[in-house]
């Protein structure tokens, strides 16, 4: 990607007025919106469900990407086809037939991408590069917003960068968990583009300005790093 892509993670939005927080992240420059969605068995919380996607798609017209951070995706996918999901990210530790479940979503006429656990090896994902829209790299364990990111990030954004590349592919690298403006710029030197942030957006008292920071701190992490390779 040419630009940086920022997403507002819902999950840290005041969920009593929630259209609001929708239309603030809009307005502070949000490239789309970010649902995790949580059964409380895959992850220890709930958050979330498609009845949110249906209440906000007035108060938007940003792109929806939902990340199904549930032990049964495949029983839940028709039910995003109506809701204008743009993108959904499944876990990749979840897929019985990873490839069968990323055909689905294409064929339901939505983006698909594959996400990968802090204590999961890159190597689960490499196999399905060409058959994804995204692939997000877990910078927390999934399940609850404003956790520290975790060590090795970095480097697993680095080693993702390469091998992409090394494909040929034109294909995003998004990080979620611990995304702020002390980690952006090196998410993005190591090669990330698509980054979800939560608490650094909807707890802060100048949502444009963190937005504006980050493509800022991203596009001159990413000049320099260009001018030392």
């Amino acid at each position: 990607m040419s630009t940086i892509h920022v997403s507002a993670s819902l999950l840290a939005a005041n969920y009593a007025r929630m259209g609001q927080e929708v239309q603030r992240a809009e307005r502070a420059g949000a490239d789309s919106f970010h649902f995790d969605l949580m059964d409380g068995h895959y992850v220890p919380n709930l958050a979330l469900s498609p009845d949110h996607l249906i209440a906000l798609r007035a108060h938007t017209r940003l792109p929806f990407h939902v990340h199904l951070e549930l032990e049964n995706p495949d029983e839940v996918l028709d039910k995003f086809q109506p809701l204008q999901a743009d993108l959904i990210i499944v876990c990749r530790d979840t897929l019985a037939a990873p490839s069968r479940t990323l055909a689905r979503i294409h064929a339901l006429g939505m983006r698909a991408g594959l996400s990968v656990n802090p204590d999961e090896p890159l190597s689960a994902a490499l196999d399905y590069l060409s058959e994804i829209d995204l692939l997000l790299i877990l910078g927390v364990f999934p399940g609850f917003g404003g956790q520290v990111m975790q060590p090795g990030v970095k480097r697993k954004i680095t080693q993702a960068h390469q091998e992409i590349r090394s494909l040929g592919l034109d294909l995003p690298i998004g990080v979620d968990g611990g995304v702020n403006n002390q980690t952006a710029a090196e998410l993005v030197a190591a090669g990330a583009d698509f980054l979800i942030a939560g608490t650094a957006l909807f707890q802060a008292n100048n949502m444009r300005r963190i937005i504006t920071e980050f493509k800022e701190l991203a596009r001159l992490s990413r000049s320099q790093h260009q001018a030392e390779t």
